[in-house]
């Protein structure tokens, strides 16, 4: 069985997310680097209000409703700011019904078929502006 157009499209839709979220986020509040594959990237911010990443991300989550995890749970020190940061949040089936090889990956498309994603970027970028 042939799974390449699957992984293809697959490939497609989480680099075009994981660049949407890039794009959104990077800022002089936000260290991020471009992604390069799979399917989560790992912001360091750069505010010093907390103690631990865990309260930052705790923070977050009280405040605006977007769960992300801790750097210090992926082995970085709990006083760096790095978060790991999913951007799975949509509902693949739809999205890749909805592709084939000549889809133009736009910010139209992700807005389409990956709302929570621009939603939750939309959040965590306006937290990381005024925390």
């Amino acid at each position: 069985c042939d799974h390449s157009k699957f992984i293809n499209n697959s490939k497609n839709i989480l680099k075009a997310v994981g660049n949407y979220v890039y794009e959104n986020l990077k800022s002089n509040k936000i260290l991020i680097n471009k992604p390069q594959g799979g399917f989560y990237l790992m912001p360091e911010f750069l505010n010093k209000k907390f103690n631990t990443s865990a309260d930052m991300c705790t923070d977050l989550l009280n405040k605006k409703g977007v769960a992300i995890l801790p750097g210090s749970d992926f082995g970085f020190s709990a006083k760096k700011m790095i978060s790991r940061l999913s951007y799975t949040d949509f509902d693949g089936k739809n999205f890749m019904s909805n592709v084939n090889i000549d889809t133009k990956f736009d910010e139209d498309l992700i807005k389409k078929f990956a709302p929570k994603i621009v939603e939750g970027t939309k959040r965590l970028k306006d937290w990381a502006e005024k925390a």
